[in-house]
């Protein structure tokens, strides 16, 4: 080579290394400016669940956490990397470290009467929790999101379920999940106070089995007249007395149940009677459409929207939204579910039908000085079976029901905020996978365990 091409090759030499540092520095700038993270852990463990994000996100406060724990660091840095995930998703995220034996007075002053309690503030609003865990720290957002902690009145005295009753009928079970979202339960006699509690959310008739009292159904229209919530969960047969309330809602409730023909549907959801509805598709309800999985209803019956109604006078027209249709294959059975029941042209009514109707109006509440505006909301329902301790866990039973009381709650941002379910807590096998266990475990092993027993016997006895 002449010293041109020399000259040549370490120019070239030159510029490489100058434009590979260029490169790596870009690198370093890039992953310093811009992060992204990637969790490729089963079920993603190392991020925080989509309920958790949604809620997150939803959120127009600052979060902050004040962690009353010693001066650890192995306990601070768990901290950190935790309050991490939260900080990615809303920024004005916050941790703080208070010592309460170095500094006691904080400790009381904030209610902390233990080391290792921590105190979360969303806002102005604050709540003690034990733990950090993130289904404890999601139930405890959704308790300080709210306003005021929401009560829900339940009539009782007519055969209505009951949100303290554990049987398979009772209602304990979403109770309790409730509960812990920030609601209040109680069941309530009106002929006891001959009223409903002023401080009342939510009024729920949840089944009722005998007839109402004419002084206890006017203080139910009085309470909806006066801008009211109702969850009302009528199962199929008589008013039991509600007619008034039926009219002034501007509904026609049907008296019959409601029956599916879609064989193939109720073997691959192992549904054994044509009675128990299963509703798939949800439509653009914003209590439905996120739902994510189908939904039982045993021995539901109708609701319709009465066209030819009015608003009384003084009252505002309701606004309607029919929810929960059923599929084509159904229809109403006017008569009594009993052998193979068919479909009769003169007296059933075909399907598809809804089996809940929303209502909405501006409230009558909204007119006194001084309230801020607020929206009347009321459900009616075709059943109150899908409540029970025997059918909550069924589907996407559990979650329809928070989006019910949620939305009766004004508490519109946590529609859809779901529990959080403990990952790989199910094994599915295909057939041959669990008879070959249990052949295994059940003849095989003990078989193995003899032989190998006879065979160690039978060398000593030679000895």
């Amino acid at each position: 080579m002449d010293k041109r091409s020399q000259l040549a090759l370490r120019f070239q030499n030159v510029i490489f290394y100058i434009l590979f540092a260029l490169i790596i520095g870009m690198l370093a700038w890039l992953g310093k400016t811009y992060q992204k993270d990637f969790d490729f852990t089963h079920n993603q463990q190392n991020s925080l669940h989509e309920s958790t994000r949604q809620l997150l996100q939803k959120l127009d406060k600052p979060l902050k956490l004040v962690a009353f724990v010693p001066d650890d660091a192995v306990v601070h840095s768990g901290l950190k990397k935790l309050l991490e995930k939260y900080k990615k998703i809303k920024p004005d995220t916050d941790l703080e470290f208070v010592n309460p034996e170095l500094d006691p007075q904080r400790a009381r002053a904030e209610g902390i009467q233990y080391s290792g309690l921590m105190k979360l503030f969303l806002g102005k609003r604050s709540e003690i929790i034990k733990s950090v865990d993130e289904q404890t720290m999601l139930n405890a957002l959704q308790r300080l999101s709210r306003d005021k902690q929401r009560l829900a009145i339940f009539l009782e005295g007519h055969g209505e379920r009951s949100p303290v009753v554990d049987t398979s009928n009772g209602l304990s079970k979403l109770a309790g999940v409730l509960e812990t979202k920030g609601f209040r339960f109680q069941p309530h006699n009106i002929l006891r106070t001959q009223s409903i509690p002023d401080d009342a959310s939510i009024l729920v008739i949840a089944g009722p089995q005998k007839d109402y009292l004419e002084g206890e159904v006017n203080a139910i229209v009085d309470y909806l007249k006066q801008g009211g919530n109702l969850l009302w969960l009528h199962d199929p047969g008589s008013l039991h007395g509600l007619d008034d309330v039926e009219q002034l809602l501007g509904l026609d409730v049907q008296e019959g149940t409601i029956v599916d023909a879609n064989t193939a549907l109720q073997k691959m959801l192992g549904i054994k009677h044509p009675a128990v509805i299963a509703v798939i598709d949800y439509g653009q309800s914003p209590l439905t459409r996120d739902l994510p999985a189908h939904t039982l209803f045993p021995f539901p019956t109708a609701i319709l929207i009465d066209q030819e109604s009015k608003p009384q006078e003084g009252q505002t027209a309701w606004q309607y939204q029919a929810i929960l249709p059923t599929l084509g294959t159904s229809w109403l059975e006017s008569g009594a579910i009993e052998g193979n029941v068919k479909f009769d042209d003169d007296a059933d009514k075909p399907g598809p039908l809804n089996l809940g109707v929303l209502l909405s109006r501006g409230s009558p509440k909204d007119t006194s000085a001084g309230v801020k505006a607020t929206e009347q909301r009321v459900i009616v329902l075709g059943d109150s079976d899908f409540l029970a301790n025997g059918f909550i866990g069924q589907g996407s039973n559990l979650a329809l029901a928070s989006n019910l009381f949620n939305w009766l709650g004004q508490d519109d941002k946590l529609l859809s905020i779901d529990a959080i379910n403990a990952p790989d807590t199910k094994l599915e096998l295909p057939g041959w996978a669990l008879y070959g266990s249990a052949l295994f475990f059940l003849l095989g092993l003990p078989i193995l365990l003899l032989l190998i027993g006879t065979i160690r016997w039978l060398r000593r006895k030679r000895r």
